[in-house]
């Protein structure tokens, strides 16, 4: 089919469309999901991403494509993956879709590991040439008569893409006394002391429990099974599907981010479906366990799963996520296309032992001149001048406790409707609140984290971007995403009191 991009018309007109982020990675028209292939290769960051360019919903899988120098300012590329033609009956395995994975840089090329899906069988997709699609709206990547294989592709100037010639390079036969070829998805490649490691999402056998699995190579495209490196609990505490697995190495720790599905709630956390956290622990690379704590959440909001994390040239861990849950609304498909990425996030590893996301410093080329206040005691709802918009960065450091430990700010807000976010202290316990329930277009509800310990300051970094709100508080030990969509006269940012004064030490506001 033809890539829907070619028609300049019809990509101008949804990049204009009201909703439509100007710093983040969207589809340029169509449908996104999972980022895939995290990597930096000849001077450029890359980020591709789970694709439909035929529609606004899901559907068959391809790579959409982005590039970057800065992290900043994004550009779009051609799909740079697409599922095998069914009429043509070459490149079986993927007829119906190319799944998420990671890229890799080996011998000065960029080499994609994705997944690929074949449905089989009586009601398979692909039992006849009518639907060369593969499209099975009832389907999905846990069913039962779908294999899921690991496959290559390259690149030489990373742009343009060819399928390995010996795919897939990772199989599992149906009877593996291990590892089930179904839910068996999201490679993630690294190397260590001359050797090349994969991890793996998949489910056990008889699908109780969820397990990361490892595999290892000594020339890059030769791969063995070695363990199970990490393996969930047996009561479904810890989710049913851990997908999207990596492991970044701080110092003598190792921590595992996974995208856990279907975690139960537990007082405040866990609200939506999947999640997206991380596990600290050793890696013992000669048993092939990880010695793993708790999980642990990267982000409290609404809209926040799929992580994929890379390392860039300078040793720095950076992670990005889909910017939406599969709970939600997305109202922007009546503009030609649906949801967005997050920003790059760097991860730290602290000394409290807690993993911390933080706006990288590459993000702060794009302030200008900017707004700025000091020592503000409000004692009213107050608008300040110039500080006013719907795409932009604002930061503000709060003394709670001159507050009375109790304030409100207001995004997106007009007088039909706002975002809220408000700080308050429940059974003794300092609570920060994400209240959507006042927004005319889009998903309800609240979202609630209690903070780690802190002194008097609470510091607030926010990024909006058209529908896109991301709140790192207290340099990135708690983060709240959500997106919203707003109405035209919604674009004002308020600080409401709720007790005698709200005591702002200092405010910068840079609209982008």
């Amino acid at each position: 089919m033809l890539d829907k991009r070619l028609n300049p018309e019809e990509a101008k007109k949804v990049q204009e469309s009201k909703w439509y982020p100007k710093y983040h990675v969207a589809p340029p028209v169509g449908w996104l999901n999972d980022p895939n292939g995290f990597s930096y290769y000849k001077g450029e960051y890359h980020i591709f991403y789970q694709y439909h360019p035929y529609s606004v919903n899901w559907g068959p899988m391809h790579w959409g494509h982005s590039t970057s120098k800065d992290l900043c300012h994004w550009e779009h590329q051609p799909i740079a993956i697409t599922p095998g033609a069914f009429s043509e009956g070459h490149e079986w395995y993927d007829w119906d879709g190319c799944f998420s994975g990671c890229g890799y840089e080996f011998e000065g090329k960029l080499w994609l590991m994705y997944t690929s899906q074949r449905f089989n069988g009586p009601g398979g997709v692909n039992s006849s040439a009518e639907n060369p699609s593969g499209y099975n709206p009832s389907g999905s990547a846990g069913g039962g008569n779908v294999t899921e294989r690991q496959c290559f592709a390259y690149s030489e100037d990373g742009i343009n893409f060819t399928k390995y010639e010996k795919n897939p390079v990772i199989d599992i036969p149906n009877d593996h006394p291990i590892i089930a070829n179904i839910d068996f998805r999201d490679p993630k490649i690294w190397d260590h002391n001359g050797k090349y490691y994969c991890v793996i999402g998949n489910r056990i056998r008889d699908r109780s429990r969820t397990q990361i699995v490892l595999f290892e190579s000594e020339n890059f495209f030769d791969w063995t099974f070695k363990s199970v490196v990490a393996i969930s609990n047996p009561d479904y505490s810890e989710g049913t599907m851990w997908e999207c697995p990596g492991f970044a190495h701080f110092g003598d720790k190792y921590v595992m981010i996974i995208s856990p599905q279907h975690v139960p709630y537990k007082g405040y956390m866990f609200h939506n479906i999947h999640q997206a956290g991380y596990m600290v622990g050793n890696l013992d690379y000669d048993q092939g366990v990880f010695y793993r704590g708790d999980f642990f959440t990267f982000d409290h909001g609404f809209d926040f799963y799929a992580t994929t994390m890379m390392k860039n040239p300078e040793g720095r861990y950076f992670i990005i996520a889909w910017m939406a849950a599969w709970q939600s609304p997305f109202p922007e498909q009546a503009d030609g296309w649906a949801t967005m990425l997050t920003i790059p996030r760097e991860l730290q590893l602290r000394e409290d032992g807690r993993v911390y996301t933080i706006p990288p410093k590459e993000l702060e080329c794009m302030r200008g001149e900017g707004v700025h206040f000091k020592d503000l005691a409000l004692d009213k709802e107050t608008q300040l001048d110039g500080v006013k918009g719907t795409c932009g960065e604002l930061l503000f450091d709060v003394d709670v406790n001159a507050s009375g430990n109790n304030f409100e700010f207001d995004l997106f807000s007009s007088d039909k409707e706002k975002t809220a976010v408000k700080y308050y202290l429940e059974d003794g316990q300092p609570v920060i609140e994400l209240n959507r329930d006042q927004t005319i277009e889009g998903g309800k509800g609240v979202r609630k984290v209690i903070l780690q310990p802190f002194g008097d300051i609470i510091r607030f970094r926010i990024f909006l971007d058209k529908s896109a709100i991301e709140i790192f508080i207290n340099d990135g030990s708690e983060v709240m995403s959500t997106r919203v969509y707003p109405q035209e006269e919604s674009q004002n940012i308020v600080f409401i009191p709720q007790a005698e004064k709200f005591v702002i030490k200092s405010l910068d506001w840079y609209e982008f």
